[in-house]
């Protein structure tokens, strides 16, 4: 968001064995990361869902299912299943 990162990719391969993951910040302390250079980028901030809709905390489960929505209608997916632990 502008020059905030608010979500991180990230992939691994190991042994022809590959893992991937996404985070979105969705109301973390974003103090923590005044401690931190976020993925090696110098000089950009860290935003969250929370302090872009100008709003204390966020539901993780709100923010976690609309994105899930999101991705299935930009990827052309029916129907998507996740489990929630």
């Amino acid at each position: 968001v502008g020059d905030a990162k608010i979500a991180a990719v990230g992939v691994k391969i190991s042994a022809g064995v590959s893992s991937h993951g996404v985070a979105l910040n969705a109301s973390p302390d974003l103090g923590y990361f005044d401690h931190i250079v976020p993925c090696g980028l110098e000089g950009y901030g860290v935003t969250s869902v929370a302090k872009e809709l100008g709003v204390v905390s966020v539901n993780r489960v709100d923010v976690e299912t609309r994105a899930v929505d999101a991705f299935a209608r930009r990827f052309g997916y029916d129907e998507v299943f996740f489990k929630r632990e």
